[in-house]
């Protein structure tokens, strides 16, 4: 269970969306490091000051890490990419004349 997080509603905010960046990024479900992940949350929770004192390693100790660092992947922002792109070509295409090969209008109502 993560810790329960900073009481104040923006800066948990805050805290939920570098943990979900460092997750994104480094989660083992999704090709990352075990070790980089744990270390990436621990991070995050040492940022805001946040301590678990569970006994797991990785929960809430700074590790000897003095700031977050995620890096951006280009995953998400290929997907906008490819999503974005098919819009625009099927809006052309729905604007072509009739007889234009690949138009999308092809018959009448």
């Amino acid at each position: 269970m993560p810790p329960a997080g900073p009481v104040d509603p923006v800066a948990r905010t805050e805290w939920s969306r570098l943990r979900r960046r460092a997750a994104a990024t480094h989660h083992p479900d999704r090709g990352g490091d075990v070790a980089a992940y744990l270390a990436s949350l621990a991070a995050v929770d040492a940022a805001f000051g946040i301590e678990d004192h569970s006994g797991r390693p990785g929960r809430g100790w700074s590790n000897g890490v003095s700031e977050v660092v995620v890096i951006r992947t280009w995953r998400g922002s290929r997907m906008r990419l490819t999503r974005r792109t098919r819009r625009v070509v099927r809006t052309f295409r729905s604007r072509l004349p009739r007889s234009f090969p690949g138009a999308r209008r092809t018959t009448d109502i």
